[in-house]
């Protein structure tokens, strides 16, 4: 009779088990845990972005996120997508802050 191989919830409260695996287990669990990776982080962000209100930062952290001056950020505020107008101040999503940093790495805009 073959040993019954533990299951990954066996393994996260009894990481010892891990030594008595025979390979083909390991890959076996290995392509369970991958399977359920990519739909985990995706689950764990949407929880995550409901319960993380963007903030509104001012023009100097803004500037400072992006490495340009207060004043380059202020002239060009009426052309940014992360601009917001609260009233007669200007603030900046950080969030949006954020993905227009990331769309633009290297220098290269992304579509």
């Amino acid at each position: 009779m073959k040993p019954v191989a533990p299951t990954l919830a066996d393994l996260a409260a009894h990481p010892e088990l891990m030594n008595a695996l025979a390979p083909e287990q390991a890959g076996e669990l290995l392509a369970q845990l991958v399977t359920l990776q990519a739909p985990l982080l995706a689950r764990a962000l949407i929880a995550r972005g409901a319960r993380d209100p963007d903030e509104l930062l001012t023009v100097d952290v803004a500037a400072q996120r992006l490495g340009l001056s207060v004043g380059w950020v202020y002239h060009h505020a009426k052309t940014l997508p992360f601009t917001v107008h609260v009233g007669r101040q200007v603030r900046f999503s950080a969030r949006r802050l954020e993905a227009y940093i990331a769309a633009r790495a290297n220098g290269r805009p992304t579509s």
